[in-house]
């Protein structure tokens, strides 16, 4: 019999990583493209039958195919109006200086604070107790009236678990996601993974946390000794997670009052930590000052930094406000995002993991890797509602049977495994499961603009290891970078594009 990691591989469950079902109606093209193209078609048609100028009529409709063309071919998931209008208020930024930030105390930033750019700066923090008597922190947005709440979160890891065991996990964190969606104020669940060099910081602050003031000083000294030699081994990288929940307020109450959301929240927080420890998960709040400073660490990586962070996170010291948590100088080009001495670059799934991966597709891409030392991955899911979902499913199902009738060749075959894909789909959702838009965000951090171009292809690497494909966020750099912290800046609710010409 064949073993993986000494368990019997027909163990193993796969899963389906979802799909990307382009919605197409006749002929291939999306519903709207056919709807406008026929109309002009009809009006052409009429005009000429009824003023005889056939010339016109057939200008006319060949301008119509033509304005249509870019919004029936997409590329990297927009369409071409949706590039142009990128391209153009990228531009515009770029002639006005808009695309530059210059904040604190020698800027003309209100009070000299240092607050984040972008969609994220008008947020407010509040903070609260929940019935465990453990402070959090709660992003206010205000514009979309959503409210963010970040946990520190320790994966106990499968090694050496049974697998039966494994895979009771992956269903309880699936039950997780389908019981967010029920009551239907959950916006989405971001899972951040950050890979940092190792600075000792953390070890020192446990270190610290153990030893008592009244223990024996030959006891403190022994367990200093003794982490020391650790903490002097920079050579590793540590892994730090977060789940982000963000949830809309949908009473007058919690729009116009933050305390109410608050007490809502002070509930709701110690459910949601105990549907992840069923996953093997430990979930602890991260306080108002915790989480600043961690916002801080990603717009400023230097190790001074780092350590400083980790020690406000472990030792619970309020040194970060959420108005100095963003970057002092900021800066972005097409693909590329600058950023307090450092530079960034962001990529986005642009098609999820082949075939029916195991719950380890993500394992190399997560782990830390020793040319790459600073990266962060961060899976978003936005649970749908259960009327929501079938009728998501429903329409999934529809678009890849047209686009069946629509192709031929192998193209045709594609559509064919996309079928079975959104029937199985409607067959889960129907039994109770959970339906979840989601995506990705990489973002590759580095010193210097020449190390971060020869991260390039290793990103790309990663993400062949996972089995998914990636694009470049282009022209859009600073806001993918907020969307892949997990400060509840979800892309699609501040979109400036509108719907009716983006990628269908």
């Amino acid at each position: 019999m064949t073993q993986v990691d000494n368990l019997p591989l027909e163990a193993r469950r796969t899963y389906s990583a979802g799909h990307e079902v382009r919605r197409v109606f006749a002929f291939g093209v999306p519903k709207k493209v056919f709807y406008v193209v026929g109309a002009n078609l009809i009006v052409a048609v009429l005009f000429m039958l009824i003023s005889g100028f056939v010339l016109t009529g057939l200008t006319w409709i060949v301008l119509s195919i033509v304005a249509c063309i870019p919004l029936a071919v997409r590329v990297a998931g927009h369409s071409g109006y949706e590039l142009g209008l990128l391209w153009r208020g990228f531009r515009k930024q770029s002639r006005t200086g808009r695309n530059v930030l210059r904040a604190g105390p020698l800027s003309n930033a209100p009070g000299g604070r240092t607050r984040l750019p972008g969609v994220a700066a008008p947020t407010e923090m509040w903070w609260g107790i929940d019935k465990l008597g453990r402070r959090f922190g709660m992003i206010r947005m205000h514009s979309t009236s959503q409210y963010t709440v970040s946990l520190r979160v320790t994966p106990q890891g499968i090694g050496g678990m049974q697998q039966e065991v494994v895979n009771l996990m992956v269903a309880d964190w699936g039950e997780l996601l389908n019981s967010a969606g029920q009551p239907g104020d959950v916006e989405g669940i971001v899972v951040v993974a950050e890979t940092i060099p190792e600075t000792g910081a953390r070890l020192k602050a446990e270190i610290d946390r153990l030893c008592h003031p009244d223990a024996p000083a030959a006891a403190v000294e022994m367990i200093r000794q003794a982490g020391r030699g650790r903490a002097a081994d920079r050579s590793g990288s540590q892994l730090l997670m977060r789940v982000s929940i963000t949830w809309a307020a949908r009473t007058d109450a919690k729009k116009k009052d933050p305390m109410v959301m608050l007490a809502d929240l002070s509930e709701r927080i110690p459910a949601f930590c105990d549907q992840l420890a069923r996953s093997g998960v430990v979930a602890d709040p991260l306080s108002d000052h915790q989480l600043a400073a961690t916002v801080r660490r990603c717009f400023d990586p230097r190790e001074e930094t780092e350590a400083a962070v980790e020690d406000v996170v472990s030792n619970k010291i309020d040194a970060v406000d959420w108005l100095d948590a963003g970057p002092l100088t900021a800066d972005q080009t097409s693909d590329t995002y600058f950023h307090d001495g450092a530079c960034s670059r962001v990529w986005v799934m642009s098609r999820p993991p082949s075939g029916f991966p195991t719950e380890r597709v993500l394992e190399k891409l997560i782990a830390g890797r020793p040319d790459v030392a600073r990266k962060r991955i961060t899976l978003i899911h936005r649970p749908l509602p259960p009327g929501d979902a079938a009728a998501s499913v429903h329409a999934d199902h529809l678009a890849a049977a047209a686009a069946v009738n629509s192709t031929r060749g192998l193209a045709s075959a594609r559509a064919g495994l996309q079928v079975a894909a959104t029937q199985q789909a409607r067959r889960e959702e129907a039994s109770g499961s959970g339906v979840t838009d989601y995506g990705m965000i990489i973002t590759v951090s580095a010193r210097d603009i020449d190390e971060l171009d020869g991260l390039g292809e290793i990103a790309k690497d990663m993400a062949a290891s996972a089995r998914l494909s990636i694009r470049p966020a282009w022209w859009s750099q600073p806001s993918a970078f907020l969307a892949g912290i997990g400060v509840g800046v979800l892309l699609p609710d501040h979109a400036s594009v509108a719907k009716t010409v983006r990628g269908a």
